[in-house]
């Protein structure tokens, strides 16, 4: 009898700032789950409100930045020391459940094929149970959009939750932290894609996305401006960027005339674009 192959090692690592309960919720989900070779690490970026604590009452290892470093930052970091060893890298956020059979289901996509870098789940949102994403598509002057059917075209998996095979890492290198936080997986994706990689959905394997909160809704809209930005320069020409810049104008002034909170952040990424500022953005 030949022997029996070991699953693939999955390095799971779960970024987390004040998430409160859904933090529990998700780590408790990701305990559940079938496949056999999982490693589970929190990684705390300076939370104040107790949840950093949930993680060592559930008996899975936690590592405490002491401050926020955003999901670039803190990811790279993580990767950096602690991908050794491990098959898949596993990013996950803190508002997300996940059903016991999603990881094995995502790994044996990628297991189909070498080429696959990047697996998704179908996304689905936790209050009316509706498709949130099923991959993510992008082109030169617009804004970034989810895929709500799956099996259709995408160009990149949500960082929201993607399996990521350590290999890519090796070849492509690390997360851009210019970006800091929003649209850094599209980059990543798109780089990895010129070492031949690609991303896919696994349709088959499905979490559950909390909606964001108001506050997080507001700085997305100044990372989102302002990356978008960063995005189309590096990778369209001097059309799509103008393009791009005149419906963020257009957005921005005509939310702040209807007293729109969102157009004063998205004001502000045309702004700092247009400064040349990159990174984590300290808002006052």
């Amino acid at each position: 009898m030949r022997p029996t192959m070991p699953s693939p090692s999955v390095l799971v690592l779960v970024l987390t700032y004040n998430a409160g309960p859904p933090l529990e919720a998700c780590l408790t989900s990701l305990l559940r789950t079938t496949y056999p070779n999982a490693r589970i690490v929190v990684l705390d970026n300076g939370s104040t409100d107790g949840s950093d604590r949930i993680p060592d009452r559930l008996g899975i290892p936690v590592h405490r930045f002491g401050e926020n470093l955003l999901y670039c930052g803190a990811y790279n970091r993580a990767i950096r020391d602690m991908r050794a060893g491990a098959d898949f890298v596993l990013l996950s956020n803190p508002d997300i459940v996940v059903p016991p059979g999603t990881i094995g289901r995502m790994v044996g996509l990628a297991e189909s094929d070498p080429r696959i870098g990047f697996v998704g789940p179908v996304q689905r949102r936790t209050d009316t149970k509706g498709v949130r994403s099923a991959g993510v598509r992008w082109r030169c002057g617009r804004l970034p959009e989810h895929a709500l059917v799956p099996g259709e075209p995408i160009d990149a998996v949500e960082g929201a939750f993607v399996l990521i095979r350590r290999e890519v890492f090796d070849k492509v290198g690390l997360l851009d932290e210019a970006f800091a936080i929003n649209l850094e997986d599209i980059d990543f994706q798109l780089r990895a894609r010129q070492h031949g990689y690609r991303s896919a959905i696994a349709a088959d394997a499905e979490i559950l996305h909390e909606p964001p909160g108001t506050t997080r809704r507001l700085k997305g809209a100044y990372y989102q401006t302002r990356n978008a930005l960063i995005l189309t320069s590096r990778y369209c020409g001097s059309v799509p960027l103008i393009r791009l810049k005149v419906r963020l104008y257009l957005e921005g002034i005509s939310g702040k005339m209807l007293g729109r909170p969102r157009a004063t952040y998205v004001l502000e990424g045309l702004r700092d674009f247009r400064q040349g500022v990159a990174g984590i953005k300290k808002f006052s």
